[in-house]
């Protein structure tokens, strides 16, 4: 069970992130639902705020921005590696509480070097028994590196994706018609002019051997009104 302290330390660790903030940080960590509805059951102790953890993959995954499951799951390693480490420190001090609680330095020590020789007694008694506190520092190590393992493997994704040409467009596209210009283009060729209709010939006049005997001429006219 963890105790106040570890509980405490959570807490303080818990408020300094403060998740994903920007349009596309929220956008990433949609998929993190299922995530960390998981983790809260197999990954938390006993008294530990499941939020803590929470927050630690909203804000890697703001800074990274995950595209696939496979960097998320790079995310997620990330997360719990850094999460476990916050833990070293409450569990380093809570170790050195029992050993000076159990193991009590002669008054010799206590009276020569006060409060730092209890101390130092309290770190060789464990380091003559269980040596507690160096097998949490080979944690600590561990720990360290697995987050910064974890952290290579992202970034050599993020580069490979970067890298990766940009797809040609689809059949549909190909396909598809050139849009029709804005203004319609001049031909180039010389328009041509249409000649004038052609009347046909006019009819030659009759000849005054050709009018018929029975029309009067225009002497006869004029001999008709001189007669009146």
């Amino acid at each position: 069970m963890a105790t106040q302290s570890q509980i405490d330390a959570n807490r303080i660790n818990a408020q300094k992130s403060t998740g994903p903030r920007t349009p596309e940080g929220k956008a990433q960590s949609r998929r993190n639902g299922l995530l960390h509805g998981l983790t809260a059951k197999t990954c938390m102790l006993d008294g530990e705020d499941p939020n803590g953890l929470t927050d630690l993959v909203d804000a890697i995954s703001e800074k990274y921005v995950p595209q696939d499951t496979e960097e998320d799951f790079l995310v997620e390693r990330m997360a719990k590696a850094r999460y476990r480490y916050n833990r070293i420190m409450p569990l380093e001090a809570a170790i050195f509480n029992i050993r000076l609680s159990v193991d009590q330095a002669p008054k010799e020590i206590v009276a020569a070097l006060s409060q730092e020789g209890q101390r130092a007694w309290a770190y060789l008694r464990d380091a003559n028994g269980g040596n507690a506190l160096s097998k949490l520092a080979r944690y600590e190590t561990a720990l360290l590196r697995e987050y910064d393992r974890s952290r290579q493997e992202l970034e050599k994704l993020q580069k490979i994706r970067a890298a990766r040409p940009t797809p040609p467009p689809v059949g549909e596209e190909l396909r598809r018609e050139p849009d029709p210009p804005i203004t319609p283009t001049k031909s180039s060729q010389p328009a041509t002019s249409t000649p004038p209709p052609t009347t046909p010939n006019p009819a030659p006049a009759a000849s005054p051997s050709e009018v018929p005997d029975d029309e009067p001429m225009i002497g006869d006219f004029q001999w008709i009104v001189d007669r009146r």
